[in-house]
């Protein structure tokens, strides 16, 4: 039987970190590796190809991410010459930097259960998780990578004014 090539993504405690599982059915003798292609919104190479190597069973963590970003994950399965033999892709938006943010300021209202009265830090707090949302959304009903990565710049770009606004 053909392989059928798919495979999931699932996050890590590390923001960094991801992992991918390859969930393929059937089989072909032909197939010596695997690589895993990440595209940005952009279509550019996030970094460059990262080794699957059979070897390493179904299961692959790796840290590619120095920030939040919504990717188009590219897997391609290959012969012992380098040809694609298989690919198959998911899109997905990575938001655990800003999920672990939001865990941050979840604390600080913990400790100190009055910083709700204060307006602004509440809408700050309350529009990053929004934009979390809102990328989660445009993966999952909306399909959009650059809707997705939109999200995730403006909430990022609300966290780097975290000294200023919370």
């Amino acid at each position: 039987m053909a392989l059928v090539p798919s495979f999931t993504i699932s996050p890590t405690g590390n923001p960094a970190a991801f992992t991918i599982t390859d969930t393929s059915t059937g089989s072909d003798g032909a197939i010596t590796d695997r690589q895993i292609l990440l595209y940005t919104a952009a279509n550019a190479l996030l970094v460059p190809a990262i080794d699957f190597p059979l070897s390493a069973g179904s299961s692959i963590t790796i840290a590619p991410l120095a920030m939040d970003q919504a990717l188009n994950v590219v897997v391609t399965w290959n012969n012992n010459v380098g040809a694609v033999l298989y690919t198959t892709s998911l899109i997905y938006a990575f938001v655990q930097y800003g999920l672990q943010f939001l865990q941050q300021l979840t604390q600080t209202q913990i400790s100190n259960p009055f910083i709700i009265r204060d307006d602004n830090w509440i809408s700050n707090k309350l529009d990053i998780f929004l934009e979390i949302q809102s990328a989660l959304n445009a993966i999952n009903v909306g399909q959009s990578v650059f809707s997705a990565q939109s999200c995730i710049l403006r909430y990022n770009a609300i966290i780097a004014q975290q000294n200023i606004l919370f």
